[in-house]
């Protein structure tokens, strides 16, 4: 079954503009997220304006949000996932010593998930089996704009595909898919949101949007670094500023 994904920004935004004209309420915060990347964009005062403009349509506020929230989960984040696995195999082939830990990774920007004895619980990047028969797509009549729930988003998003073969264990393993609160994301349900409250519905969107924006930035920038042969990946791994421990440098950087 193909990937109902291409892994392109020119996806989703155009996902975006399709979202725009379908809920021009929330045309204040779609523009944002139309443009670059701009880290001084308030986003928890512009969802909370969606409260306030629907102080007595409460219900209209919150179905509004949640369509935000899951074109994020469900659509903008498996867009950029994708793209940004597409740059790290072309890194990890071109630079055949670079660490796993390489911090534009989308699965370097949240902790990583750790099993027994701390070892970070990975996931493996194989070619897809003819022989299983994906779960169907979990689709609501009530809410018809909405992306259907896939409960195999994960396996669908960091499969191997026959144009990027592994030819080593090292380009394997360097492109297992680490388990963090992302994942979390994105196989969130109608229900577990519907039955959130208001002020975490809010946090939630606040936090997506955020964590896809800095996925796209990260992104972004390894295209810039494909077009010059990596270059700024060369030397060794603590010599490296894009390698980077085991904690994800946007939680480092949003504690200092």
């Amino acid at each position: 079954v193909p990937s109902p994904f291409s892994g392109t920004l020119e996806a989703s935004l155009d996902a975006i503009l399709v979202f725009t004209s379908l809920y021009p309420e929330l045309r204040h915060l779609t523009t944002p997220l139309l443009k670059d990347v701009d880290r001084q964009t308030d986003w928890p005062k512009l969802c909370r304006l969606v409260l306030s403009e629907h102080e007595e349509l409460p219900a209209r506020s919150r179905h509004l949000l949640e369509e935000l929230l899951f074109l994020v989960t469900r659509t903008l984040l498996p867009e950029q996932i994708i793209e940004n696995r597409r740059l790290m195999y072309r890194a990890y082939v071109t630079k055949r010593n670079l660490s796993n830990r390489m911090a534009l990774r989308y699965d370097m920007l949240r902790g990583w998930k750790k099993c027994a004895h701390t070892h970070p619980m990975v996931v493996e990047s194989v070619l897809p089996s003819k022989s299983i028969i994906p779960p169907k797509a979990v689709y609501d009549a009530l809410r018809p704009h909405r992306r259907a729930f896939m409960p195999n988003i994960l396996p669908t998003l960091i499969a191997n595909t026959p144009d990027q073969p592994y030819h080593s264990k090292r380009l394997s393993d360097c492109m297992r898919h680490r388990v963090t609160d992302l994942d979390a994301y994105l196989l969130l349900t109608n229900q577990v949101v519907a039955s959130w409250s208001e002020v975490k519905l809010l946090m939630t969107v606040v936090e997506v949007v955020v964590q896809w924006q800095w996925l796209r930035e990260n992104t972004e920038l390894m295209a810039d670094m494909d077009v010059r042969a990596w270059e700024d990946l060369s030397g060794r791994a603590d010599e490296c500023n894009w390698v980077k421990d085991q904690k994800p440098y946007r939680e480092r950087d949003n504690k200092a």
